[in-house]
């Protein structure tokens, strides 16, 4: 997203409870239903650009769309992954963010327990609510004996709900993925459900813009990291070039994961198929 198309969104956000407030028939909803499209757009650019100011905007923009009774599910859906990215991005700056990106996992996981309430068939929480119970394990391994059955369960429901959403099945994979094989964990079985979800994302027609329609580039992104850790990379390569084919400003894919690619490439001598 360009600056100026951030401005305005951002601009968008602030100004839409006035405008809601002028016109009955923005506040029946649309304006809520704008606000988290616009809140959608500035988590992207947030992600994309490393910018923690556009995360903490699209997560101002979703708390003013919960006002908004008809949309409280999605509402708390889209605070809890606003949080999620908000921890992500300060972990990656720094263990002496661990505290503040804790803080913001404990209200991933408390909004999506107030949006499974809501809505106790919204596969999209459940899933989400497992990967943020994995967070919290990460960073405090302890934790993994009451936590991890809670992870699992959360993904078992979102399974049972929706196996063929794309999310649920990224979210199972990166489960699979990182869990040790002791505790039912297979890097096998994750780089499966990795390959699984590409497919699914290349066949998902989104056709509601408040839905969920992140993780596509971002499975690509595990795929790499999944053949890397095989040994195989030139796959991992053309996994992270797909992932940038996607989404040109994935920030994660063009800043971290592929220097780090060519630093092994480097050691190695040559690519390994």
């Amino acid at each position: 997203m360009s600056r100026f198309l951030l401005a305005l969104a951002f601009a968008f956000s602030l100004a839409a409870p006035a405008f809601a407030q002028a016109s009955p028939m923005l506040a029946t909803g649309s304006s809520a239903d704008s606000l988290i499209v616009v809140g959608k757009q500035m988590l992207r650019a947030g992600e994309d650009g490393g910018s923690l100011d556009a995360l903490y905007a699209a997560r101002a923009a979703f708390e003013r769309a919960l006002a908004d009774t008809s949309l409280t599910t999605w509402g708390h859906y889209y605070i809890a992954l606003a949080d999620y990215r908000i921890a992500d991005h300060l972990l990656a700056a720094g263990e002496e963010n661990k505290g503040a990106a804790s803080e913001h996992l404990k209200a991933t996981v408390e909004h999506l327990q107030k949006a499974t309430e809501i809505n106790p068939q919204a596969a999209e929480a459940y899933a989400l609510l497992s990967s943020a119970y994995g967070r919290q394990i990460g960073l405090n391994p302890i934790k993994g004996m009451t936590l991890g059955r809670k992870a699992r369960k959360s993904l078992k429901k979102a399974a049972q709900l929706a196996p063929d959403n794309p999310r649920v099945v990224l979210c199972t994979a990166i489960s699979d993925f990182n869990t040790p094989g002791m505790f039912g964990g297979s890097k096998e079985k994750g780089l499966q459900g990795f390959r699984r979800a590409a497919e699914l994302f290349a066949q998902e027609e989104p056709t509601d813009p408040i839905h969920p329609v992140w993780g596509h580039s971002r499975t690509y992104a595990w795929l790499g990291l999944a053949y890397q850790d095989r040994g195989e990379l030139a796959p991992a390569r053309a996994a992270f070039a797909k992932a940038l084919a996607i989404n040109p400003d994935f920030s994660w894919v063009k800043n971290v994961l592929l220097p780090e690619l060519e630093k092994a490439v480097a050691k190695h001598g040559q690519d390994r198929e």
